[in-house]
């Protein structure tokens, strides 16, 4: 589909339309313990709409007005702490990987391993400033199929991303530009 050239007024109030609901989905996170990971995918799947419009620039601000609000105004910081290490910006990067690592098993493994690195910072923030028992947090199972877990989850978290781009240019965009 092609792109039109949007107007910086649109670019604004696109911006601060995915900032706040990113916010309130971040917020809800928080609030609502019981769905504190779909909440914060939610949250992330936002700047899809940023991202599909090659407003990488605004994506960005985004991202660190969402962060900045976040931490201001959610009372727990769980879910914000694995925004901010991960699941905020990884619609933008994944946008990356994709225009420049053109062998879907590279990319395939790109993704995992950045999926890695920002969840261990998610943890280590968590406990280095926050002060969390990360290790309490787990579950108790061994430590292998911890892991397996979590790559099958980074692996359908990039399905989602997919789904929620096609989602996106298919049926939403029409309606808001």
């Amino acid at each position: 589909m092609e792109r039109a050239k949007l107007s910086p007024g649109r670019r604004l109030s696109l911006g601060a339309m995915v900032a706040a609901l990113t916010l309130l989905f971040l917020y809800g996170s928080e609030v609502l313990t019981g769905f504190r990971f779909l909440c914060a995918c939610f949250a992330s799947f936002f700047v899809v709409i940023l991202v599909e419009e090659d407003l990488f620039g605004t994506a960005w601000l985004c991202f660190l007005a969402v962060s900045i609000l976040g931490f201001i105004l959610c009372p727990d910081r769980i879910s914000w702490f694995f925004y901010v290490a991960l699941l905020g910006h990884y619609g933008i990067v994944r946008r990356f990987f994709q225009k420049f690592i053109t062998v879907p098993a590279v990319r395939s493994v790109f993704t995992v391993l950045y999926c890695n690195l920002g969840t261990a910072l998610g943890l280590w923030a968590m406990y280095a400033v926050a002060g969390a028992d990360v290790l309490g947090m787990l579950p108790d199972i061994p430590v292998v199929l911890l892991v397996l877990v979590v790559e099958a989850v980074f692996f359908l978290l990039d399905i989602l991303f997919e789904a929620a781009a096609n989602i996106y240019l298919k049926r939403v965009r029409r309606f808001l530009l």
